[in-house]
């Protein structure tokens, strides 16, 4: 269940927000959840600064990046119309993170590269946290969403455990279920919570403090049959793009139609999150 939040009127400002799509966790989609999110956003018309941190080889540039009439990834990129890039991993690029706040740009979206909470915390903290980052973030006039991906593995589970214990309540926790992995509850054992063959109960404890604690929401994202992914992801095409692409089957584009429509109705939870 989503925190309840008050409806904004015409009178409140609209706070606001920096949005990281992670996981310490490689491998769990979130390059494909970040450009599905930049896409739904910037097609119903909501202004997004995207920002890739896997410098100019990310999953997400690749896709959303502008490119010169060649087809080639433009060097200067305006994170708005395309994605802005920078190496996390590299002390100095690793800023950008909240150098880019004095944009002042209403939305603002992070896909993070795996393992990159440790080049967080040293950022502004030294290692030792993410106070000081979170500090700034607020006096910048930002309030932090964390996109968690899911999958049926612990590695992805333990991430969220870390994030909470670093940060709590100071930022609002969405989970995203990868339904690449299965639909069912039991498909998620670590998250959802399990009994094994001595009949004892097992994880679903993070679950429980981000959604019942912590206020925070669940969403589940639809998958792609494999097969048409592939074939997507290898020709760099946006979802939009590849739902008309004449080189797919008229199958495949109906897979990804299908995709759009589901991954649209579960973002539609985000918007209240998001002070949409």
């Amino acid at each position: 269940m989503a925190r309840t939040q008050q409806a904004r009127t015409e009178t409140t400002p609209r706070q606001k927000r920096l949005v990281l799509v992670t996981s310490e966790k490689g491998g769990v989609g979130k390059s494909v959840t970040a450009r599905t999110l930049v896409e739904y956003l910037r097609e119903g018309a909501t202004r997004v600064a995207a920002y890739d941190a896997d410098g100019s080889v990310g999953g997400l540039i690749r896709v959303l990046g502008t490119r010169d009439e060649a087809g080639e990834l433009l060097a200067e990129q305006d994170p708005t119309v395309g994605v802005g890039y920078y190496n996390i991993r590299d002390g100095a690029e690793s800023h950008t993170v909240l150098n880019c706040l004095g944009t002042g740009e209403p939305l603002i979206v992070h896909d993070l590269a795996g393992g990159s909470l440790a080049d967080l915390t040293r950022i502004t903290d030294m290692g030792e946290g993410l106070d000081d980052l979170l500090a700034a973030v607020d006096e910048n006039g930002y309030r932090v969403t964390v996109l968690h991906l899911i999958t049926s593995e612990v590695a992805a589970t333990r991430s969220v455990d870390r994030w909470i214990k670093l940060v709590g309540d100071r930022v609002d926790h969405v989970a995203v279920r990868n339904t690449r992995w299965g639909k069912a509850e039991s498909d998620f054992p670590f998250w959802h919570g399990y009994t094994d063959g001595d009949g004892e109960s097992r994880g679903g404890k993070v679950r429980t403090r981000l959604l019942e604690e912590l206020g925070g929401l669940e969403i589940s994202l639809p998958a792609l049959p494999a097969g048409t992914f592939a074939k997507v992801d290898a020709d760099d095409l946006p979802f939009s793009a590849a739902a008309s692409a004449s080189r797919l089957t008229i199958v495949e584009r109906s897979h990804v139609a299908r995709y759009r429509r589901e991954a649209a109705a579960a973002l539609e939870h985000l918007r209240p999150v998001l002070g949409l």
